[in-house]
């Protein structure tokens, strides 16, 4: 059954159960059917996919998700939107929608669902946050379709140079590989939003994790490689980790770095060196400890 709803469809949906898009919720519903096919095809769903789909809403995607897939776990965390699209597929077997936030979730579901393709209108509040949990979780799926802010696309795919290559960016270089797959203006969607959105296509890739010798304290220590993001590198170093310049110095030496870059200027492999000479300088136990990393830390 396809649950795709026409914008007249959609707002007497609404007009009828008495609700109002929440902005603060990120409610803009998709009311045109040929981007919703578009954003599907990119995802190549085929009977074999278990498909977990983030933020359901009135069912624009699911029921031609189910169409082609599997099975489908579908995420809306609106109760009342919850309900009525389990009232429009009631008879349909092969879905289950759960009224949760993705954010809630733990390992314990995705080790239940196997090998998973996760697509999703991402709240653009939680986009970050949510992609953020996939990179955590990112051996339990092998490929997402997600529409998400502009921004936070661009933010993703900048190279080192960029001023936007920072966190994000290198994580997701580092462990995947994805890629902007078309641009969605915003008549799209009911009501329209004030910012412009992307589709993107992320697999997941680890290509570097060879080369980090203590992984937990790299994801500990990598934001505080980021947290003050006009300072060069050498003060970086002094102010987020506590050690001394003339210290600093041989570090950024031994690491082949310039100490007037600042960290978006950082290749990958010199980010790589530059931790494991920080954790020659400091031990586990001391960066751990740290409560700028402690907040920021473990990020995935």
């Amino acid at each position: 059954m396809d649950t795709f709803l026409t914008l007249k469809q959609l707002q007497a949906v609404l007009k009828e159960n008495n609700i109002s898009p929440r902005k603060e919720l990120g409610q803009n519903f998709l009311i045109d059917r040929n981007m919703r096919n578009k954003i599907l095809s990119f995802a190549e769903i085929t009977g074999k996919d278990t498909v977990v789909e983030i933020g359901a809403g009135l069912g624009a995607l699911t029921g031609a998700i189910a169409e082609k897939a599997g099975f489908v776990y579908a995420f809306e965390k609106d109760n009342k939107l919850a309900g009525i699209l389990k009232n429009r597929l009631e008879c349909n077997n092969r879905i289950k929608i759960i009224e949760k936030d993705f954010l809630d979730l733990d390992q314990d579901f995705f080790c239940s669902a196997g090998k998973i393709k996760i697509i999703g209108n991402l709240p653009y509040y939680v986009a970050s946050p949510i992609l953020f949990r996939l990179l955590k979780f990112r051996k339990y799926w092998n490929m997402a379709i997600v529409m998400i802010p502009e921004d936070v696309a661009i933010r993703i795919v900048a190279k080192t140079g960029d001023k936007n290559f920072g966190l994000m960016a290198v994580l997701f270089s580092m462990l995947t590989g994805c890629s902007i797959c078309c641009r969605v203006p915003g008549s799209v969607f009911y009501p329209e939003p004030e910012i412009r959105s992307v589709v993107m296509k992320i697999a997941p890739e680890s290509k570097f994790e060879t080369e980090i010798k203590d992984k937990e304290i790299f994801w500990t220590v990598l934001p505080g490689l980021f947290a003050q993001r006009r300072k060069n590198i050498l003060n970086v170093l002094s102010r987020s980790f506590r050690i001394e310049k003339k210290q600093a110095l041989l570090i950024l030496r031994k690491a082949q770095i310039e100490p007037d870059l600042r960290s978006h200027q950082l290749k990958i492999h010199n980010i790589i060196k530059l931790v494991e000479q920080i954790l020659e300088t400091k031990s586990r136990s001391e960066l751990i400890q740290f409560d700028h990393l402690k907040e920021k830390g473990k990020i995935i």
